[in-house]
């Protein structure tokens, strides 16, 4: 870890490195986001696009969750609270609230996250969220003090997106995993690919 030009925090975690930990091997992210979230004493959170909870499945039960999203999926882990909302309509409902951190996993459409719908995993893929609609959820977060950290997981689709989201982030991470590999017979060529954490 260390600072860049940017006056951030940079790391990088590779899925590999999780999946041998204890308990990880099926759920390396979550292992890893759990972690994260006891790094940070983040005890409440506002998951504003909280999917099936898959994040979540290795976080300890005292951690309160909040989840929003516009389908009610069917949950690995229960929210302690859920809101059937799009994700901005969500924050004007939550006037008054503090959460420790609020989490975004918003679905984008970029390679290869345009291939997910080919593994079945449709909820990954529903209801795009666009760039400037990510851009004016931090905004509401911030200005309203909504959470202390906004931990947002997003693969940028374009070198701005990426400079915009660096300018405002404390810590960025990168997330590395391995999206599938070809057959050994094919000189064993893995395909990498990395997803971005940034927190804001």
């Amino acid at each position: 870890m260390g600072r860049g030009i940017f006056g951030f925090i940079f790391s990088i975690e590779d899925q590999r490195d999780w999946q041998r930990k204890h308990g990880c091997a099926k759920t390396p992210f979550s292992c890893f986001f759990c972690h994260l979230l006891s790094i940070f004493n983040i005890k409440k959170v506002l998951d504003l696009n909280y999917g099936v909870g898959g994040f979540y499945e290795k976080c300890h039960n005292d951690l309160e969750v909040v989840g929003v999203d516009i389908v009610k999926w069917d949950w690995l882990v229960k929210p302690h609270k859920f809101i059937q909302s799009d994700m901005i309509d969500a924050l004007n409902i939550l006037l008054g609230e503090k959460f420790d951190a609020a989490v975004m996993d918003p679905p984008f459409n970029t390679t290869p996250s345009s291939k997910i719908k080919e593994s079945g995993r449709d909820y990954l893929y529903y209801g795009h969220v666009p760039f400037p609609k990510i851009m004016k959820a931090i905004r509401i977060i911030k200005e309203r003090n909504i959470a202390n950290y906004i931990i947002l997981k997003y693969m940028p689709s374009t070198i701005d997106e990426e400079i915009e989201l660096m300018k405002m982030a404390k810590y960025r991470i990168m997330w590395r995993f391995i999206r599938f590999s070809i057959a050994a017979n094919d000189n064993n060529k893995v395909i990498r690919n990395y997803t971005e954490i940034f927190i804001i």
